[in-house]
């Protein structure tokens, strides 16, 4: 076990109350290739992961692979949508598929028609998931997904929540490639993922494949290796997060 977990250990075994996480890997259909090795490490160690998948950009190899993974009993894998075609509308400002500056309506029907697609790729429905593509969305957005049935919507934790009774906002805390992420070192980011644990509140960790190397896919074994029986770390579905009374065994029907 390498030092740079010394932090994490020691939150683990100071925390009075088992800490609930989650891991959310964005962007699912770009670089395929640099996703299946981190699927395969998830699935060795049954770590549960929530896959965000762009509707517009999962091919028929990717889908055929989903459909095997989700079909498979007790799969650590979930997959719920993520934008739709992961493009910007934005003019002006940070970028976003579902900003201020898009109508209503053509929010709606994407958002509908991504979901609709999604299901038809992987032959299955999908969790009430949503994950906007750059964590950003307006607040119509939210209003449409509740609309449409969406139980959970999961950004930044900077983002300011929407407040709706019918949509849960379950944001990540941590980026792994981001800013404050691993790219500081492995040091500084040990003692990143240990405030967050102490802090009491549920931990999002943020992948994103298409980015991670080698040594990222080690130290994110070391974590693995780290948490896994660890009675003070509650690794969880995003799913099961929102809807506790959800039973695990019925992960192969990808419904919330």
């Amino acid at each position: 076990m390498t030092n740079w977990l010394d932090p994490v250990r020691l939150a683990l075994d100071l925390v009075r109350v088992p800490v609930t996480l989650f891991f959310r890997d964005d962007d699912g259909g770009w670089e395929d290739e640099k996703l299946f090795p981190l699927l395969d490490i998830v699935t060795a160690y049954q770590m549960p992961l929530a896959l965000a998948a762009i509707p517009m950009a999962v091919g028929p190899h990717l889908a055929s692979e989903l459909r095997s993974i989700l079909t498979t009993n007790a799969s650590p894998v979930s997959v719920h949508q993520h934008g739709y075609a992961h493009i910007n509308h934005e003019a002006f400002g940070r970028k976003s598929e579902f900003g201020d500056s898009r109508p209503r309506d053509l929010q709606r029907q994407d958002l509908a028609d991504g979901k609709r697609w999604l299901e038809d790729q992987l032959a299955c429905a999908l969790p009430p998931i949503f994950t906007p593509p750059w964590n950003r969305c307006a607040r119509v957005t939210a209003d449409c997904l509740a609309e449409l049935g969406v139980r959970v919507l999961s950004r930044d934790r900077s983002a300011k929540r929407f407040g709706l009774a019918s949509l849960l906002e379950l944001p990540i805390s941590l980026d792994w490639s981001g800013c404050d992420g691993v790219r500081h070192g492995p040091i500084v980011w040990g003692e990143t993922i240990a405030r967050a644990i102490l802090s009491g509140e549920t931990t999002g960790i943020m992948l994103h494949h298409a980015m991670m190397t080698a040594d990222d896919h080690r130290m994110l074994t070391d974590l693995f290796d780290l948490i896994t029986g660890r009675r003070s770390a509650c690794v969880r579905q995003m799913f099961e997060i929102a809807n506790p009374s959800h039973d695990p065994g019925e992960r192969q029907s990808c419904v919330l």
